[in-house]
């Protein structure tokens, strides 16, 4: 598929959207909505780089991919501070059970 100027130009900025979209969505513990996103965004980040941009909106593909990364960054802190927040939660669970346990061989 080979896209016209003004694709390029919808498809950039529809990649920089959907990283910030992703990050909201992580910031407000939207896992499931960022998992969605993910995988539509890298579905445009194949389509972006099967072809090379006009030479105009190179720089604004190369911000967009860097704008991506930094985001995707972000996102990663954000998914090891809620593993660790869900591995905390699942701890209690298992602190719980062998408090039972000890009460009812008591």
């Amino acid at each position: 598929m080979t896209f016209t100027a003004d694709g390029w130009a919808q498809r950039i900025k529809l990649l920089r959207l959907m990283s910030v979209e992703m990050l909201e969505l992580a910031q407000a513990g939207g896992w499931d909505q960022v998992t969605e996103w993910e995988a539509k965004r890298r579905r445009l980040l194949e389509e972006l780089f099967q072809q090379t941009p006009p030479a105009e909106l190179a720089p604004a593909l190369e911000e967009a991919a860097r704008a991506a990364l930094a985001s995707d960054a972000r996102l990663l802190e954000l998914a090891c501070e809620e593993r660790d927040r869900l591995g905390d939660y699942l701890k209690s669970f298992g602190q719980g059970r062998r408090v039972r346990h000890a009460y009812q061989t008591f």
